[in-house]
């Protein structure tokens, strides 16, 4: 190779030319892609909201309706008697919840939303009931639930679609899903029988609304010059080794014919 470049110097002036068109290139490819997203993003509302219970006919049960669109439902109690068990039902809407739900998973909130094996698909990896059952601990209980799993926990969702109008559908469709009349109980029960206990439950819900709608963009000059910077980098890797190689080869071409024009070889 070495040789080569030394006979033939155009073939780096070659490599070079054919680096800098890949580079201008693939600049424009990144810089056009970043002017035009399929992806949308979508705000709602984030609210956490107290709601207040009710206890009808003195049965031991607390009762609440909902209308919005709910993501987190938790219910908190405490002063509970010893081997006590809180049910949280739904009168019309499955719930999911787990043991590690809100907790930290890999350095993320667990959300009941797992990647596969193949790291490919999203699957559900929570209890999905009308009602679940959670025994206290030292007298305490702290229940959590997701109502529908498909709203954006932390307010900010992301859809694909082709054009605004399209997007902005999708989103208030997904909210819109969500919503509906929904009454929940909660009751406490120790060996098979009701507690009746004074202080009621503590029940939150955190509310959805849709906000905003817009297109996912990203800052074209930002994202040309990171993936031109890119470019460079992964071509000066390339182009380096055959410029010492050449440059190598020039500089002991040069040595050579400097030694023979010093030492010429003796003449018959």
């Amino acid at each position: 190779m070495k040789k080569t470049l030394s006979k033939n110097p155009n073939m780096l002036r070659t490599m070079i030319g054919l680096g800098m068109t890949l580079i201008l290139l693939l600049s424009y490819a990144v810089y056009s892609n970043t002017l035009d997203s399929e992806y949308y993003r979508f705000e709602t509302t984030n609210e956490e909201v107290l709601l207040t219970t009710n206890e009808l006919d003195g049965d031991g049960k607390w009762y609440v309706t909902t209308t919005s669109a709910i993501s987190w439902l938790n219910v908190s109690m405490d002063n509970l008697p010893s081997g006590s068990e809180i049910t949280v039902s739904s009168s019309s809407t499955p719930f999911y919840t787990s043991e590690s739900l809100g907790s930290d998973n890999a350095g993320r909130m667990f959300t009941c939303k797992d990647i596969d094996d193949d790291f490919e698909l999203i699957v559900e990896s929570c209890d999905l009931d009308f009602s679940h059952s959670v025994l206290e601990t030292d007298g305490l209980i702290e229940f959590k639930s997701i109502v529908a799993i498909e709203l954006p926990l932390g307010g900010v969702g992301y859809i694909e679609a082709d054009n605004y109008d399209e997007a902005y559908e999708k989103a208030t469709e997904r909210v819109s899903d969500a919503e509906g009349i929904t009454t929940w109980s909660v009751e406490v029960r120790k060996s098979g029988t009701i507690v009746n206990l004074t202080d009621a439950p503590e029940i939150k819900t955190v509310t959805h609304e849709l906000v905003s709608v817009e297109e996912f963009k990203l800052d074209p000059v930002t994202e040309t010059l990171y993936g031109l910077a890119s470019l460079i980098g992964c071509f000066t890797m390339m182009i380096v080794v055959p410029m010492i190689a050449y440059f190598s080869s020039v500089a002991r071409q040069k040595k050579e014919d400097r030694q023979r024009a010093e030492n010429p070889p003796p003449s018959d």
